[in-house]
């Protein structure tokens, strides 16, 4: 009997640990210097900034009010800073419009980023050498335009910023906040350091015009239009840069059933599109699209917040079954545990590593949630609502 249970669940475990070893490798590779130095260049292209609001209109306005300080460090008649308002009220579009900002409104029966990006780009279709893409509750560092143009400059027409966690009030959004830390360093600087494209975050992403206008005209996704990105653009080998001095702070989500309802919107687009994308991923390895087939393989991962757990109680299992059941579920977890803690800053790990311990039961439970948010996602648009807690 116990060999049979270790026979059924070895081939779980193993997924678990190797996607446990992959996590640590990305951790490692990330820890290497990453110094980037540009020589002067006399151009200075035009960027369209877009900011769809779905609905936002408590923050909207102040951080447009904050993003138009841009032109303190980049010329303001080199950027036009677009709200596309998805059912915002009247006198929040007239106030946008009091503060410098363009407002393209639209209205869909089923309203999706994808849709709002689409409309802009069909009106706004001249005169720019590049688009950024912010969300609502962003705000960023006032020479991310001036840097951003710099890597266009240099090559890079596709780029993905830093995104920093702009409140930690409560604990669930610190660690949230934890987890865009350790995605920077594993999926988007590690990444890089070996070769393969950055993820892509949704927002403080930068492109040149003409690849950004091509790429979004076909997308169709309903939620997860990043996932949807970075495999047209690694499938038509064009790399994704990581820029860690493009600073954009980004709300974290406050309440654990808040985060049920972000991740199994990611969750579901994430297994939608590796379905998808596995066979035309493996015929592409024979033209060399090895990066397009890192980015499908990276959406086969399990949800990080669960696979500690998961193998933590495998481990437990595979030492009362014996065998190889619990050197590979102990492997794995410890290749988890080391990758975060190799990434997450010390300082602040250490000060909350008690309230962290106490909520990992309730995130849990929350990881949980989200598998049963997966299936709502997959015809409604799943919008997490902002209240910019940031100073």
């Amino acid at each position: 009997m116990d060999m049979i249970l270790s026979i059924l669940l070895l081939p779980i475990v193993s997924y678990l640990a190797l996607a446990g070893i992959y996590q640590l490798t990305l951790a490692i590779a990330s820890q290497s210097s990453s110094n980037v130095e540009f020589n002067a260049t006399d151009k200075q292209n035009k960027f369209l900034v877009l900011v769809p609001a779905y609905q936002e209109d408590h923050v909207i306005i102040k951080s447009t009010k904050k993003n138009l300080a841009l032109k303190y460090e980049y010329h303001r008649d080199l950027f036009d800073y677009v709200v596309v308002a998805d059912g915002l009220q009247e006198k929040t579009k007239m106030d946008l419009r009091r503060l410098g900002a363009k407002v393209h409104d639209v209205s869909f029966e089923k309203s999706t980023k994808v849709k709002s990006l689409q409309s802009a780009m069909n009106k706004y279709d001249r005169g720019y050498d590049a688009v950024v893409v912010l969300d609502a509750d962003n705000v960023v560092n006032p020479s991310f335009l001036a840097k951003a143009n710099h890597y266009l400059n240099h090559g890079y027409c596709a780029i993905q910023g830093q995104r920093i966690a702009a409140n930690n009030q409560s604990i669930m959004a610190l660690l949230d906040g934890f987890s865009e830390t350790a995605n920077n360093a594993m999926l988007c600087k590690g990444a890089n350091k070996l070769g393969l494209s950055s993820k892509l975050s949704g927002s403080g992403m930068a492109f040149t015009f003409d690849l950004f206008q091509s790429i979004v005209a076909r997308l169709e996704a309903i939620g997860g239009f990043d996932k949807e990105m970075e495999l047209r653009l690694t499938s038509n080998n064009i790399y994704i840069k990581y820029a860690e001095d493009l600073l954009v702070s980004d709300e974290k989500v406050a309440t654990y059933a808040a985060y049920a309802k972000q991740r199994g919107r990611w969750l579901e687009s994430q297994y939608s599109f590796f379905r998808k994308q596995i066979k035309p991923a493996l015929i592409s390895l024979k033209e060399g699209k090895t990066d397009y087939m890192h980015k499908t393989l990276q959406l086969a991962l399990p949800p990080r917040a669960l696979a500690p757990f998961a193998l933590l109680i495998m481990s437990i299992i595979g030492y009362w079954l014996h065998g190889t059941l619990f050197t590979i579920a102990l492997t794995g977890f410890l290749a988890n545990i080391a990758s975060y803690l190799i990434t997450l800053p010390k300082g602040p790990l250490l000060r909350y590593s008690w309230t962290i311990f106490k909520a990992m039961p309730a995130l849990f439970r929350s990881t949980i949630g989200a598998l049963f948010w997966m299936k709502r996602s997959k015809t409604e648009f799943l919008h997490t609502r902002h209240s910019l807690a940031q100073p």
